[in-house]
């Protein structure tokens, strides 16, 4: 068993006074968190295994019960904790598709040179970028072409067809 764990989401709030939570699922089309029966919950506490009693979808986001979770307080004190599984749990991949945590840690390449390495994968409402730390600092690199044209996750790297109109990751 893969003791890599991926993040799926992150509770943001209670949901009613019986302890269920809301959460934020990282990627909206997933269907996995409803048929899991147990998550890690991650904080700056460590991880610790969380069996769920029950998950259901709603608009944006999940309603989840938690075993040993059973009033609002309790529930609100899980606020932050990120919710992660363990990577053989995934779905498989078509030929074409990849997990955004694969391309942390890749190196990026511009031309015939390294411009940096991923270090973040940030999902915004409109594009996914792809946080780029190197020589020339820290920049936000849109998942799109014309930016990146090509990844190749099993040799480990990212080539962009675009890189000098790629603004500086702001503070």
């Amino acid at each position: 068993m893969s003791t890599e764990r991926v993040p799926l989401g992150v509770i943001t709030r209670p949901h009613g006074v019986r302890g269920e939570v809301r959460v934020h699922p990282f990627n909206a089309d997933s269907k996995l968190l409803g048929k899991l029966e147990a998550v890690w919950g991650a904080n700056d506490d460590g991880e610790r295994r969380m069996a769920i009693v029950r998950a259901r979808r709603a608009a944006k986001h999940w309603i989840v019960t938690f075993e040993g979770v059973g009033s609002h307080e309790a529930a609100d004190a899980l606020r932050g904790v990120e919710l992660r599984v363990d990577r053989d749990q995934l779905p498989d991949l078509d030929d074409d598709e990849l997990y955004l945590a694969d391309l942390e840690g890749l190196e990026v390449r511009y031309e015939d040179r390294r411009v940096g390495q991923v270090t973040e994968v940030i999902t915004y409402p409109s594009v996914v970028c792809l946080v780029v730390t190197g020589d020339e600092g820290t920049k936000e690199l849109p998942l799109v072409p014309p930016w990146v044209a090509e990844i190749d996750v099993e040799e480990g790297w990212v080539r962009c067809e675009s890189w000098d109109d790629v603004p500086e990751r702001s503070a």
